[in-house]
């Protein structure tokens, strides 16, 4: 089974969701909303999480986070884990309560976070619990614009999503005003999850940003079971078939036993998202016939210097980072 790829690092902002195996109700009342809150209210007070943005669902969670020692993993751990413990204590049960493994995608400060807030905030509303937004007691909308009740916990910190509306220097009314509105011009519009538009299922931002992340993430081994951390590093870059053509046109044709097919090997391993052992197969040879393909560190050249320029000038035509 797949399992989810985790980009973290201090400062990391995340909208992060989980929904119960079955459709169990996870707060069936408001003791069980109380409970989880608490956990997540102890990380925020230890100063492991800062919370954004939150709303519970019968069945689901969903929360904007920022992580300023970064671990999300570990903090969501204690926090689910305890919940969960809690819930079959509770219920005399002995299974688990959540399906899988949370998910998290990893968010740009900017537009993407004020969106991300939007649409959290909305949730409710599109699954029919609540209209308009502020009846809903169970998120933090209510921190956010005021006026509609006690919010459920006081620990939201509103001020940084607030503050890309351009309303840091507002008064609180008019920044609650100006969120109002902006989260009311969402009603009426058809709803674009943030899940679908993030980039390989992992970053929502900028063209930079993913830019960015990706190359956080570039040493990271890639791994069989993590398909989004492979579909990420896929991003951008030329597809197999595309280098082939290009090797092909140059160095003749790879399929054959040959130079060219040393070089298409080095290419796809050292340019590409491919592992070696996919390339090894796609090219119909042993896992060590490409590993002789490759430039080792402090090792022999498997190229001559003017072979070498060669490649490195066709990795720049591609768009590719070569390390040939």
């Amino acid at each position: 089974m797949s399992r989810a790829t985790r980009i973290e690092y201090p400062g990391a902002l995340y909208y992060a969701m989980g929904r119960t195996i079955g459709g169990t109700k996870a707060f069936p009342e408001d003791e069980y909303r109380e409970r989880f809150l608490r956990f997540l209210g102890r990380r925020v007070e230890s100063g492991d999480l800062i919370v954004h943005a939150f709303c519970l669902l019968p069945t689901q969670y969903h929360l904007l986070l920022e992580t300023p020692r970064g671990e999300l993993s570990r903090w969501m751990q204690g926090i689910l884990g305890g919940f969960d413990q809690w819930f079959n204590v509770r219920n005399g049960r002995a299974v688990h309560l959540w399906q899988g493994r949370y998910k998290a995608i990893l968010v740009e400060r900017g537009p993407s976070l004020l969106e991300c807030s939007r649409y959290i905030h909305l949730h409710p509303n599109r699954a029919g619990l609540s209209r308009p937004a502020e009846r809903r007691k169970w998120s933090s909308y209510r921190n956010y614009v005021g006026g509609a009740g006690k919010p459920a916990v006081p620990w939201v910190t509103t001020r940084t999503v607030l503050g890309e509306l351009g309303a840091s220097g507002a008064s609180g009314n008019q920044a609650r005003r100006a969120y109002r509105a902006y989260v009311e011009a969402g009603e009426g519009e058809a709803p674009v999850s943030p899940w679908e538009r993030a980039t390989a299922g992992l970053v929502l931002g900028s063209e930079s940003f993913v830019a960015w992340v990706k190359d956080q993430v570039k040493g990271r081994p890639l791994n069989a079971d993590e398909p989004s951390l492979r579909r990420l590093r896929r991003e951008g870059l030329p597809s197999p078939d595309r280098i082939e053509e290009a090797v092909t046109a140059e160095f003749g044709d790879p399929r054959i036993k040959g130079p060219a097919r040393r070089i298409l090997a080095a290419l796809l391993v050292q340019c590409s998202s491919l592992c070696p052992s996919e390339v090894a197969r796609e090219l119909g040879v042993t896992p060590g016939a490409i590993s002789r393909s490759v430039p080792k560190k402090g090792g022999s050249r498997p190229f001559t210097p003017e072979l070498s320029r060669k490649l490195r000038a066709m990795a720049t035509r591609l768009s590719l980072r070569s390390k040939i």
